[in-house]
Protein backbone atom coordinates (compact mmCIF):
# COMPACT_ATOMS: atom_id res chain seq x y z
CA UNK A 1 0.00 0.00 0.00
CA UNK A 2 2.71 2.59 0.84
CA UNK A 3 4.45 1.78 -2.44
CA UNK A 4 1.23 2.50 -4.31
CA UNK A 5 0.81 5.85 -2.53
CA UNK A 6 4.38 6.84 -3.32
CA UNK A 7 3.90 5.91 -6.99
CA UNK A 8 0.69 7.93 -7.25
CA UNK A 9 2.34 10.91 -5.53
CA UNK A 10 5.27 10.73 -7.96
CA UNK A 11 2.86 10.65 -10.92
CA UNK A 12 1.08 13.74 -9.59
CA UNK A 13 4.35 15.65 -9.25
CA UNK A 14 5.82 14.53 -12.57
CA UNK A 15 4.09 17.19 -14.75
CA UNK A 16 5.28 19.88 -12.33
CA UNK A 17 8.87 18.73 -12.57
CA UNK A 18 8.74 18.64 -16.38
CA UNK A 19 7.31 22.11 -16.78
CA UNK A 20 9.20 25.36 -16.60
CA UNK A 21 7.67 28.31 -14.85
CA UNK A 22 10.20 30.87 -15.93
CA UNK A 23 10.07 34.06 -13.90
CA UNK A 24 12.36 35.89 -16.29
CA UNK A 25 10.76 39.07 -17.65
CA UNK A 26 9.51 38.52 -21.18
CA UNK A 27 11.34 41.58 -22.42
CA UNK A 28 14.63 39.97 -21.32
CA UNK A 29 13.71 36.74 -23.13
CA UNK A 30 12.99 38.75 -26.27
CA UNK A 31 16.23 40.74 -26.02
CA UNK A 32 18.27 37.59 -25.38
CA UNK A 33 16.69 36.11 -28.48
CA UNK A 34 17.65 39.10 -30.59
CA UNK A 35 21.26 39.08 -29.37
CA UNK A 36 22.12 35.39 -29.01
CA UNK A 37 19.43 32.84 -29.82
CA UNK A 38 18.58 34.13 -33.30
CA UNK A 39 22.22 33.74 -34.39
CA UNK A 40 22.45 30.19 -33.01
CA UNK A 41 19.07 29.30 -34.51
CA UNK A 42 20.16 30.50 -37.96
CA UNK A 43 23.59 28.81 -37.74
CA UNK A 44 22.09 25.52 -36.55
CA UNK A 45 19.48 25.56 -39.32
CA UNK A 46 22.19 26.22 -41.90
CA UNK A 47 24.44 23.43 -40.57
CA UNK A 48 21.66 20.86 -40.42
CA UNK A 49 20.27 21.85 -43.83
CA UNK A 50 23.72 21.27 -45.30
CA UNK A 51 23.92 17.82 -43.69
CA UNK A 52 20.40 16.75 -44.66
CA UNK A 53 20.56 18.12 -48.21
CA UNK A 54 21.16 14.72 -49.75
CA UNK A 55 18.26 12.96 -48.05
CA UNK A 56 14.55 13.50 -47.78
CA UNK A 57 12.78 14.45 -44.56
CA UNK A 58 9.31 14.27 -46.06
CA UNK A 59 8.33 11.02 -44.34
CA UNK A 60 8.98 12.36 -40.85
CA UNK A 61 5.97 13.95 -39.16
CA UNK A 62 6.63 14.05 -35.40
CA UNK A 63 3.96 15.18 -32.96
CA UNK A 64 5.50 18.27 -31.42
CA UNK A 65 4.00 21.02 -29.32
CA UNK A 66 3.48 24.18 -31.33
CA UNK A 67 3.04 27.80 -30.36
CA UNK A 68 0.12 28.45 -32.70
CA UNK A 69 -2.22 26.89 -30.13
CA UNK A 70 -0.69 28.97 -27.30
CA UNK A 71 -2.13 32.48 -27.29
CA UNK A 72 -0.25 33.84 -24.25
CA UNK A 73 3.39 34.56 -23.50
CA UNK A 74 3.89 32.07 -20.66
CA UNK A 75 2.53 29.16 -22.73
CA UNK A 76 4.84 30.14 -25.61
CA UNK A 77 7.81 30.06 -23.22
CA UNK A 78 6.64 26.70 -21.89
CA UNK A 79 6.39 25.33 -25.44
CA UNK A 80 9.87 26.67 -26.22
CA UNK A 81 11.16 24.86 -23.16
CA UNK A 82 9.54 21.61 -24.27
CA UNK A 83 10.93 21.90 -27.81
CA UNK A 84 14.40 22.74 -26.52
CA UNK A 85 14.44 19.68 -24.26
CA UNK A 86 13.36 17.50 -27.18
CA UNK A 87 16.20 19.00 -29.20
CA UNK A 88 18.66 18.31 -26.39
CA UNK A 89 17.49 14.68 -26.13
CA UNK A 90 18.35 14.12 -29.79
CA UNK A 91 22.00 14.29 -28.75
CA UNK A 92 23.21 16.10 -31.85
CA UNK A 93 26.42 18.09 -31.38
CA UNK A 94 25.18 20.62 -33.96
CA UNK A 95 22.48 21.82 -31.56
CA UNK A 96 24.41 22.15 -28.28
CA UNK A 97 24.98 25.91 -28.44
CA UNK A 98 21.40 26.58 -29.48
CA UNK A 99 19.99 24.45 -26.67
CA UNK A 100 22.20 26.14 -24.08
CA UNK A 101 21.32 29.57 -25.42
CA UNK A 102 17.55 28.97 -25.35
CA UNK A 103 17.63 27.43 -21.86
CA UNK A 104 19.66 30.41 -20.63
CA UNK A 105 17.24 32.84 -22.24
CA UNK A 106 14.22 31.37 -20.44
CA UNK A 107 16.11 30.47 -17.23
CA UNK A 108 15.07 26.82 -17.29
CA UNK A 109 16.79 23.48 -17.52
CA UNK A 110 15.79 20.10 -18.89
CA UNK A 111 15.29 17.04 -16.73
CA UNK A 112 18.15 14.67 -17.45
CA UNK A 113 17.41 11.24 -18.79
CA UNK A 114 18.52 8.46 -16.48
CA UNK A 115 21.64 6.78 -17.77
CA UNK A 116 21.47 3.16 -18.74
CA UNK A 117 23.87 0.74 -17.21
CA UNK A 118 26.15 -0.77 -19.81
CA UNK A 119 25.25 -4.31 -20.71
CA UNK A 120 28.04 -6.78 -21.05
CA UNK A 121 27.64 -8.91 -24.14
CA UNK A 122 29.89 -11.44 -25.69
CA UNK A 123 31.55 -9.90 -28.72
CA UNK A 124 31.41 -11.76 -31.98
CA UNK A 125 33.56 -11.14 -34.94
CA UNK A 126 31.53 -9.03 -37.35
CA UNK A 127 31.33 -9.90 -40.96
CA UNK A 128 31.74 -7.14 -43.50
CA UNK A 129 28.10 -7.53 -44.56
CA UNK A 130 26.89 -7.04 -40.99
CA UNK A 131 29.25 -4.08 -40.55
CA UNK A 132 27.84 -2.43 -43.68
CA UNK A 133 24.30 -3.07 -42.47
CA UNK A 134 25.09 -1.53 -39.08
CA UNK A 135 26.65 1.52 -40.71
CA UNK A 136 23.58 1.97 -42.91
CA UNK A 137 21.33 1.76 -39.84
CA UNK A 138 23.52 4.25 -38.00
CA UNK A 139 23.40 6.68 -40.96
CA UNK A 140 19.64 6.28 -41.21
CA UNK A 141 19.25 6.97 -37.47
CA UNK A 142 21.46 10.06 -37.74
CA UNK A 143 19.47 11.35 -40.73
CA UNK A 144 16.21 10.79 -38.87
CA UNK A 145 17.57 12.78 -35.92
CA UNK A 146 18.68 15.59 -38.21
CA UNK A 147 15.26 15.68 -39.88
CA UNK A 148 13.55 15.82 -36.50
CA UNK A 149 15.92 18.64 -35.51
CA UNK A 150 14.84 20.55 -38.63
CA UNK A 151 11.18 20.22 -37.63
CA UNK A 152 11.99 21.36 -34.08
CA UNK A 153 13.97 24.32 -35.43
CA UNK A 154 10.96 25.42 -37.49
CA UNK A 155 8.68 25.15 -34.46
CA UNK A 156 11.15 27.09 -32.29
CA UNK A 157 11.42 29.85 -34.89
CA UNK A 158 7.63 30.07 -34.99
CA UNK A 159 7.55 30.33 -31.19
CA UNK A 160 10.09 33.13 -31.08
CA UNK A 161 8.26 35.00 -33.83
CA UNK A 162 5.01 34.61 -31.90
CA UNK A 163 6.72 35.68 -28.67
CA UNK A 164 8.01 38.82 -30.37
CA UNK A 165 4.60 39.64 -31.86
CA UNK A 166 2.83 39.03 -28.51
CA UNK A 167 5.35 41.26 -26.79
CA UNK A 168 4.65 44.08 -29.25
CA UNK A 169 0.89 43.81 -28.61
CA UNK A 170 1.15 43.84 -24.81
Amino acid sequence: MPLLCISLFALLLLPLSLSCNSKRPHEEVRNYYMVFVKTYLDNTRENITTLVQTSSCLKLNPKLPNCASSPNISSVVSTLHSLTCKMENLGLPHTDRLVTSVLNSIHCSCVEKPTKEPSVKRRRRKTTRRQRSNEQKKNKRETRKLCKAMVILSAMTECYEMLNSLFVHT
